[in-house]
C-alpha cells in the first residue's frame, strides 16, 4: 500500500512548512496564545531538535508514497536515541495529507513506523498527541499505544 522514501531537502522544507504549522495550531490553542506565538515557539523548538535540518543524527524523515499511484499521500519524522540504555524510537511528526485521511493510510504508516523501529533495534515507541486530536489518538490506541502520562492544566 505504502513505501517510505527519505526526503530531498525540497520535500523537507515542505514537510517542515506543514509540520510546524500544524503543531502551532494545536499549541496556540491549548496554551491559549496568539498563532504567531505559537509558530514561534514551534520554529525555535525545531531548530533546536534538528540543528542540521535533515542531514541531524538520529533523526530520520521520510516522505510517504502510496505503491499503486507513486502519489506522495504524507511524512513521518522518526527518531531514535538512548534512553534509559535502551533505544527508543519517537514518533516526531506523522502527517497523512487531509486529501488523503480516512483511506487506511495512518494504519499502514504506524506498520512501517513499527518495522523501521524494531530495524533500528528500538525496543519502544513513544510519541505525544494533543488531546484534541482525537483521530490520531483513536488510530494509536487501536495500534496498541497506552497512555504513560497525561499533562494538565487549570485556566486563572
Amino acid at each position: 500500500m505504502i513505501e517510505l522514501r527519505v526526503m530531498t531537502q525540497p520535500v523537507f522544507e515542505e514537510f517542515k512548512n506543514i509540520s510546524q504549522r500544524e503543531y502551532a495550531t494545536y499549541f496556540s490553542t491549548v496554551e491559549g496564545v496568539a498563532l504567531e506565538d505559537g509558530l514561534k515557539n514551534v520554529t525555535e523548538q525545531f531548530v533546536r531538535l534538528v540543528p542540521n535540518g535533515r542531514e541531524t543524527p538520529g533523526q530520520f524523515f521520510f516522505e510517504v508514497i502510496e505503491i499503486k499511484s507513486g502519489e506522495s499521500v504524507g511524512y513521518l519524522w522518526l527518531g531514535i536515541q538512548e534512553r534509559l540504555g535502551r533505544k527508543v524510537a519517537s514518533i516526531n511528526d506523522i502527517i497523512v495529507k487531509s486529501s488523503r485521511r480516512g483511506e487506511g493510510f495512518g494504519k499502514a504508516l504506524m506498520k512501517c513506523v513499527e518495522q523501521e523501529s524494531k530495524k533500528a533495534g528500538a525496543a519502544r515507541i513513544r510519541l505525544h498527541v494533543f488531546q484534541r486530536n482525537e483521530a490520531a489518538r483513536r488510530l494509536y490506541e487501536s495500534m496498541g499505544f497506552q497512555i504513560s502520562s497525561v499533562d494538565m492544566f487549570k485556566l486563572l
